[in-house]
């Protein structure tokens, strides 16, 4: 069995497990036989800004994980690492990697559920308590510098479901901290809890237009086993980075490939309603994203 601990050094089973799973530094992997803690080794959490939230699900996949140990994430990666097979457990009160294997061998970390959602897809990490903010004062309306939470659903121009918070729970995001579209942030701006709006986004603004050009054909062999058409999987370039394609097409010995996301050279339309506006922290101020 191999287990995986976002950690915040390379430090082995003395690495400090991270609270906040999306940017953690670096995966502690340990091999656990018969009860039995066996290698251990660090694998480097990739750059998943192309990838999105759903990068680190598929880096820890391709190295055969089948556990993974956390302190939080978003309800997006959870519904990732389960839609793979990777089952998810609390680290509940552990610092370190080797106290969270440990807990976890004696039955001491229950499954990750709702509870430990932080409900905003990759942008925060979970604490025990809740985050404390400081009340608004005056209007409290959406403000650069305030965490706003939304329902939504996401359409194409067609009207084609593509997401929706009715699935993944409301989207929690810092405004002004560059989370969302352009275009869409400034919809949102100067509206207020209960607010509900519908906003139209051209292609370009949106998800940019296709290009052929990402379409691929490579060997088949270069694909995971589990690979299936319509699925994702990820590739890496020359620099390191990580990225999804879509498999369009499976062959015996070649696969086709898409490099566009999903809604590239779709204009899209986000229903959205404002649930909260709250003032927040100095801590997510510095940091740029949502505690």
């Amino acid at each position: 069995m191999l287990i995986a601990i976002p950690s915040d050094s390379g430090a082995g089973l003395d690495a400090k497990v991270s609270e906040h799973f999306g940017h953690c530094d670096s995966f502690t992997l340990v091999e656990v036989e018969d009860g039995e803690i066996g290698t251990v080794s660090v694998l480097e959490n990739g750059d998943h800004e192309e990838g999105g939230c759903l990068a680190p699900v598929q880096l820890l996949k391709d190295k055969g994980v089948e556990i993974l140990l956390a302190g939080g994430m978003g309800k997006g990666p959870l519904s990732g690492f389960q839609q793979v097979d990777i089952a998810v457990h609390f680290k509940e009160n552990a610092e370190n990697v080797l106290e969270a294997v440990e807990l976890f061998l004696s039955g001491g970390c229950r499954a990750f559920g709702e509870g430990e959602t932080c409900g905003s897809g990759c942008g925060g990490h979970h604490h025990d308590e809740p985050v404390k903010r400081e009340p608004i004062v005056g209007r409290a309306d959406v403000q650069e510098g305030r965490v706003v939470t939304l329902e939504y659903d996401l359409k194409d121009s067609e009207g084609n479901l593509f997401d929706s918070s009715k699935r993944t729970g409301p989207m929690m995001y810092l405004h002004g901290g560059g989370q969302i579209l352009p275009l869409l942030e400034s919809a949102i701006t100067g509206l207020e809890p209960g607010a509900q709006k519908v906003v139209e986004i051209p292609c370009a603004e949106a998800f940019g237009e296709r290009d052929e050009e990402r379409v691929v054909e490579v060997p088949r062999e270069q694909l995971p086993e589990d690979a299936e058409a319509g699925g994702m999987v990820m590739a890496q370039d020359q620099s390191g980075r990580r990225f999804p394609l879509t498999v369009l097409e499976l062959g015996e010995t070649t696969a086709r490939l898409d490099g566009n996301h999903l809604l590239a050279g779709k204009d899209v339309v986000f229903d959205i309603k404002v649930i909260t506006v709250e003032q927040a922290t100095e801590e997510e101020l510095t940091h740029g994203h949502v505690h």
